[in-house]
């Protein structure tokens, strides 16, 4: 009688690359800055290569929201005992990941994102570079927010976490309010 064998979790190498996925990201843009320092031959290999690491990015995107859907046991494992004083060192990621979702401030930022990628000078370069590099901060941004949200004070509706109401469990995730 012969064992099967088998992976953990089913789809395991996908949920090891959506485990990864805010530091490949990272890796992909230092990728493109480094690649945008470089001089421009349009061909077929420059061509390939833009495709095949967009098509990465978009994956590895997609990878890291299924991810962030369903309780990781790496995450958790990972998780500090002492959660609440590591998210108050955070503050300043949980309130970037806030603002940045507001259409107010994520529709500027793409603007300056895109516009930064026509500056074709040495000096346009540095800042294009200084552009990209900040989504690595805003991805691990939200990395870390996701990991510590229940300690988000925005999360919380300003309590931080403090609050103990169990929401109703068909209620969508930001919707508080205290069964009768």
């Amino acid at each position: 009688m012969a064992d099967s064998v088998s992976l953990p979790y089913p789809g395991g190498l996908a949920r090891q690359w959506g485990h990864y996925a805010p530091e490949l990201l990272s890796g992909s843009i230092l990728l493109v800055i480094v690649l945008g320092f470089q001089p421009h031959a349009i061909g077929l290999p420059t061509l390939l290569a833009t495709i095949v690491l967009l098509l990465f990015v978009l994956m590895t995107w997609l990878q890291m929201r299924d991810h962030d859907r369903r309780l990781c046991e790496r995450c958790a494992r990972s998780m500090p005992l002492n959660a609440a004083e590591h998210a108050a060192r955070y503050q300043r990621r949980f309130w970037l990941v806030h603002t940045g979702s507001n259409p107010r401030w994520l529709v500027p930022y793409l603007v300056v994102l895109i516009a930064t990628n026509f500056l074709t000078s040495t000096p346009g370069r540095v800042v294009w570079a200084v552009a990209q590099s900040s989504m690595i901060y805003l991805i691990m941004s939200h990395a870390s927010h996701r990991k510590l949200q229940p300690w988000c004070p925005w999360c919380a509706g300003g309590g931080g976490g403090s609050e103990q109401l169990d929401p109703e469990p068909d209620l969508p995730r930001g919707d508080r309010r205290q069964l009768v």
